[in-house]
């Protein structure tokens, strides 16, 4: 979408320095057309610990430490920001837990989607970036969502935002096929590349991969409504009708990976309210248990068939209200990072049976 001088960006980022490695040129396209800019980031990643146990020579973290590591970040996306032409008055921090998203997108998050509306509504952007949901970062993708349903939830169906999702961690091939792809003179890719180094903790240790960054041209898949598509990770597809989810998964070997795959379903309960269910797959073929993530307690029951490596997963739909999406993810952790973030899931499009024209209808359509 065009940027000019009318135009209000805002740009939402799970840690600082995804700013500059997401969005660095868009961001300088933006100060140049004279678009005024807001850049609001969810946590301040006070949870990276292995750069900071090098850089200050530790290795037992804090509470403290944490905070002010959290706060050093802080400076450097503001070094970095300068460096891309934002002002300080143009950036806020909410603060919220740094690897921790996922587990407030599962729990009680009623007052953080309304801290995400807030801030969407008293800016009123004509542009708004967000991460793509199949990021492979669980904050990327768990902040997609909330953000997801803090638009459909809390804001006015006639506000108009073109929304751009950008990738930063995983190769999505659902994002590739999708995005538009922004050239850039080198020039920007000269100061995108001094706004990245700017964040000194990250480069420290990740310098080669972080500057990388500055190389590949920035993408971002435009529109308010992505299209569903399985294969980024171990659904490889899927089919909801109105009473039934049904998935056909295929695993790869993990070697490296300790835990067992939980699965993770979210969506709205007929009342309008947020329905969250969780569950491990066996790994052989049994019933699951599909447990509300607020109380413990079961809430329905599926059906896994198949191995450890591949199986079909009918999961019922009882409590999800049908007019509504659903979000879905199979959580392969290997070390930090997902095996593929969260899947969107619309609602099933109704069957209207096709009447039979009467015969004085069939006469006019004839005349006609």
């Amino acid at each position: 979408p065009l940027l000019t001088s009318r135009s209000r960006v805002m740009l939402f980022a799970p840690q600082p320095d995804d700013e500059s490695l997401a969005a660095g040129i868009f961001l300088q396209r933006a100060v140049a057309a004279g678009a005024a800019l807001r850049v609001v980031y969810a946590t301040d990643g006070e949870r990276n610990c292995w750069p900071q146990r090098v850089l200050e020579r530790k290795v037992r973290i804090r509470e403290t430490d944490r905070r002010r590591w959290g706060r050093r970040r802080q400076a450097e996306a503001l070094a970095a920001l300068h460096t891309l032409g934002v002002r300080r008055e143009s950036v806020e921090f909410l603060s919220l837990p740094d690897q921790g998203l996922t587990d407030l997108l599962l729990s009680g998050c009623g007052a953080t989607l309304q801290r995400l509306a807030t801030a969407i509504n008293l800016w009123q952007p004509t542009h708004l970036l967000m991460p793509y949901p199949a990021d492979t970062h669980p904050d990327h993708s768990a902040l997609a969502v909330l953000l997801g349903i803090a638009i459909d939830d809390y804001l006015p169906s006639a506000q108009r935002i073109a929304q751009l999702h950008y990738l930063v961690h995983g190769a999505s091939e659902s994002f590739a096929q999708d995005a538009c792809q922004l050239p850039c003179s080198p020039l920007e890719k000269k100061t995108k590349r001094r706004a990245i180094i700017r964040h000194v903790t990250q480069v420290a240790l990740s310098r080669r991969r972080f500057l990388a960054y500055a190389k590949r041209p920035e993408r971002f898949v435009i529109g308010n409504r992505k299209r569903a598509r399985a294969g980024d990770g171990p659904i490889r597809s899927f089919v909801r009708d109105r009473g039934e989810l049904r998935l056909q998964v295929a695993f790869t070997l993990k070697p490296l990976r300790a835990e067992g795959t939980s699965l993770y379903l979210l969506g709205h309960n007929p009342f309008g309210g947020l329905c969250r269910l969780s569950t491990m797959l066996p790994g052989r073929s049994s019933k699951l248990d599909l447990i509300e993530c607020a109380t413990g307690a079961i809430a329905c029951v599926g059906r896994y068939h198949g191995d450890a490596f591949s199986a079909e997963i009918s999961l019922p739909m009882h409590g999800f209200a049908e007019s509504r999406p659903l979000f879905i993810k199979l959580d392969r952790r290997v070390w930090f990072f997902d095996e593929t973030g969260w899947i969107e899931i619309a609602a099933p499009v109704a069957k209207v049976a096709a009447a039979r024209p009467t015969l004085a209808a069939s006469r006019q359509l004839a005349a006609a």
